[in-house]
């Protein structure tokens, strides 16, 4: 049976233009959500595994929305100075040419420690490796940026994958490679142990398909 104390889960939106998509894996989480697998009418056991969650958006001011890619905007429940410790923190891709500043380095790290799991996607990896998360891990980037990165962060053990992940740290490549890594997290997650049946029905649900880390 799942816990009934909520699982924290923060998705950090730094800067005006992060694509809509660098988030969407957020609601592939959310199909283990008590309630969603309740509303799809799924046998009372596999109510009984599913999760609860609560979601926190965050930008750095707290300021919202915030304004997506594609029109859309996205309600700001905390900034990085009100969020409390999370369990889970997703970092969606800013703008290519964004550089964090002190405070949000400094928040990503404070979550770092606390978190289960960070999540990277597309260009969320500037944020994490201006804070200092990747130094001595493997991480992957968009493939495209992969050479400069070697070149310039010779600190972090760069792959060319879809997704790499290091401890309780992953990332992922390309934009549509964060929902790959998401469908692998999901599966993967040692907390999630006693989901897999959940999990199995819900991305089948959702005909999410299955492919392995390298390109």
């Amino acid at each position: 049976m799942s816990s009934p104390i909520p699982l924290k889960v923060g998705i950090l939106l730094l800067s005006a233009g992060v694509q809509l998509m660098d988030v969407a894996p957020v609601d592939m989480l959310g199909m283990l959500s008590k309630d969603y697998v309740q509303a799809c009418q799924l046998p009372e056991h596999l109510v009984a595994k599913a999760l609860n969650i609560e979601y926190y958006f965050i930008n750095e001011t707290g300021d919202g929305p915030n304004q997506m890619t594609g029109g859309f905007k996205v309600a700001v429940t905390h900034s990085i100075a009100t969020c409390p410790p999370l369990d889970i923190l997703l970092i969606g891709g800013p703008l290519p040419t964004y550089r964090p500043s002190a405070a949000v380095r400094s928040f990503i790290t404070t979550q770092h420690a606390h978190v289960r799991a960070l999540l990277t996607i597309c260009t969320g990896y500037i944020p994490a490796l201006y804070a200092g998360i990747f130094d001595g891990k493997t991480a992957t980037a968009p493939k495209e940026l992969l050479p400069m990165l070697k070149e310039e962060k010779p600190e972090v053990k760069w792959v060319e994958k879809r997704w790499v992940r290091d401890g309780k740290v992953w990332s992922s490549g390309a934009i549509a490679n964060g929902m790959e890594m998401m469908g692998a997290f999901m599966r993967e997650f040692e907390d999630f142990e006693d989901l897999k049946e959940v999990t199995e029905t819900m991305l089948g649900m959702g005909d999410f398909v299955r492919r392995g880390e390298a390109y």
